[in-house]
């Protein structure tokens, strides 16, 4: 399926009508098209899962019918109906009968924090400089293009998520609130590879950045960031937009850099009491 970017532009499909309320249709289409050539059951799986992980699927959405998922993912309906029991026996889907029944997500997958302990480890200080970087320039050549392309409703779905990263509590809550912010800006530049390299990116350092270890990511030193990309965005400020947002990462990449750094520092500290 060809993602087109006048769809992504629409207003939002309202609740219930299959597609996830108040996400925008750019998001949904990339949700829904056509997998690789691999095993594809498998593939409608991953990408499901990483579509909750972001927050492009929620608690209560209805997936739509198995029918319009074969046709859009380009598969029969039998391998769909795989990938449905795979999700379900991972607790993460649930499918009802009866005229308003579906399909529908009952959970969101969220990574342990051991595991986000173990990935931070496995990481390098050039690895997470190098994964800052690319964040950098893709989020900046799409709030660059964001803010000359934006159209007022655009604008607005950014900041009633900016309002909803505001109201989340919790380390998943927090890292699915700020991925769909990024996400909705590269929806809002309109461009097809900046989308798909953003939400790899989110996959790759959303949870990392949120996970509750030692001294955690505070939201609260987040907030100013997305009040000066906003005020620019508004502004048509292609310039202060990118500042911002730019600012913004390196901010986090100090962060993960710093949180690896004392986790190294406690796991010595631990190793010395251990010898004594």
């Amino acid at each position: 399926m060809t993602v087109t970017y006048t769809d992504a532009h629409q207003a939002h499909q309202p609740a219930g009508s299959g597609a996830p309320g108040g996400r925008s249709q750019g998001l949904r289409q990339h949700i829904y098209r056509a997998l690789p050539e691999i095993d594809r059951a498998e593939a409608i799986v991953t990408r499901l899962r990483d579509s909750m992980s972001l927050g492009l699927l929620k608690e209560g959405d209805r997936l739509p019918s198995e029918v319009e998922m074969a046709e859009s993912f380009g598969v029969s309906p039998t391998t769909v109906r795989e990938a449905l029991s795979a999700l379900r026996s991972k607790g993460l889907v649930e499918t009802r009968r009866g005229r308003s029944g579906g399909t529908f997500v009952v959970s969101l997958p969220a990574a342990s924090v051991p595991l986000m302990r173990q990935r931070l480890e496995g990481l390098s200080v050039v690895e997470l400089r190098d994964m800052g970087d690319h964040r950098a320039a893709v989020s900046a050549a799409s709030i660059q293009l964001a803010a000359s392309r934006a159209v007022d409703s655009d604008l607005h779905a950014i900041q009633r998520l900016v309002e909803a990263f505001e109201n989340a509590e919790g380390a998943h809550s927090l890292a699915r609130a700020d991925s769909r912010i990024w996400l909705e800006i590269a929806v809002s530049a309109q461009s097809r590879r900046l989308l798909i390299a953003q939400l790899h990116l989110q996959l790759e350092s959303s949870e990392l950045l949120w996970a509750p270890l030692g001294n955690p990511r505070s939201k609260e030193a987040v907030l100013p960031y997305f009040a000066s990309m906003m005020d620019a965005l508004h502004r048509r400020d292609r310039e202060a937009a990118v500042s911002a947002a730019t600012q913004r990462i390196q901010d986090d990449t100090f962060h993960m850099i710093d949180q690896k750094l004392t986790l190294a520092l406690h796991e010595g500290s631990k190793d010395d009491t251990h010898v004594r």
